[in-house]
């Protein structure tokens, strides 16, 4: 996925992180049970915060059940991962089917920035393509909308038309989807309105992040096209945090409210404070 939706980690008491990475292990390990081994690769930490928003919002008691296991990186150390749940395979579902869109639009790009690149790139979409197909049936609907709200930003970018809030708006939507959790309805105005500025923040700060690197390889990024200062761009991610976190706030977590707190509030704001400096 993207890798910009991380806590962070200094603040979290010792307890909480080990709850957060016994999220992340128990998503490795969904996908390996539904898809295989090689499609853990495509595991980012975003999937943490779509796995505890949900287990916090519609989880019952497995949300703060957890057993131990010994992972192969650290044989010799037992780790804590948490109950399978619906919310824990709704999470893996979501990152193999971004990971493969990712790897199917980097094939279909022609500034791969190598010919290395490009036939790895390739190569991966080949290979996990059985697992993305699957994932893509798995997720139905949701997989359809988030399909065109990719087509759409790749056809924004392709035309180089559009300011920074325009092209930043498909990612948005496609969050907006991710978070529309089915189990609560209630909630959906909620959860998209979360989703739709945290993808703002991420295609935002992504731009901001990748700028230097897609000057030298002359791939596409909106602020080369139009540059904006350090101080508008700051601005344009300041208010879509202030948004997230609003509705955050008023949101009936259940669970693991110190830690998607700490995220929202302090991680992504740490982010940007990380890519500016």
């Amino acid at each position: 996925m993207f890798g910009y939706l991380a806590p962070l980690k200094g603040e979290l008491k010792v307890r909480e992180f080990e709850v957060y990475n016994a999220y992340y292990c128990a998503i490795c390990h969904a996908v390996k049970r539904r898809y295989g081994e090689l499609p853990r690769l495509l595991l980012s930490y975003d999937s943490v915060l779509i796995a505890m928003l949900y287990a916090a919002l519609a989880g019952g008691e497995e949300a703060m059940r957890f057993g131990a296991f010994r992972c192969f990186n650290n044989p010799m150390k037992k780790r804590d991962e948490a109950a399978p749940s619906k919310a824990i395979d709704y999470a893996a579902d979501v990152m193999v089917l971004l990971g493969w869109y990712g790897l199917k639009d980097g094939k279909a790009d022609k500034d791969q920035g190598s010919a290395a690149k490009g036939a790895l790139t390739a190569a991966g979409e080949t290979v996990l393509r059985k697992a993305g197909r699957l994932a893509d049936e798995r997720l139905g609907d949701k997989a359809r909308v988030i399909g065109e709200c990719l087509e759409e930003q790749r056809a924004l970018e392709i035309s180089g038309e559009g300011s920074l809030d325009r092209v930043a708006d498909p990612t948005g939507r496609l969050m907006e989807e991710i978070l529309d959790f089915e189990e609560v309805p209630e909630l959906s105005e909620k959860l998209r309105g979360l989703g739709y500025h945290l993808g703002r923040y991420i295609y935002i700060i992504d731009a901001a992040d990748d700028l230097e690197k897609d000057r030298k390889s002359g791939a596409f990024n909106p602020l080369l096209l139009r540059p904006e200062t350090t101080e508008n761009l700051r601005t344009a991610i300041a208010l879509d945090l202030a948004q997230a976190g609003e509705i955050l706030e008023d949101l009936p977590l259940r669970f693991h409210k110190v830690i998607l707190d700490n995220i929202v509030y302090l991680g992504l704001r740490a982010k940007v404070d990380e890519v500016f400096a």
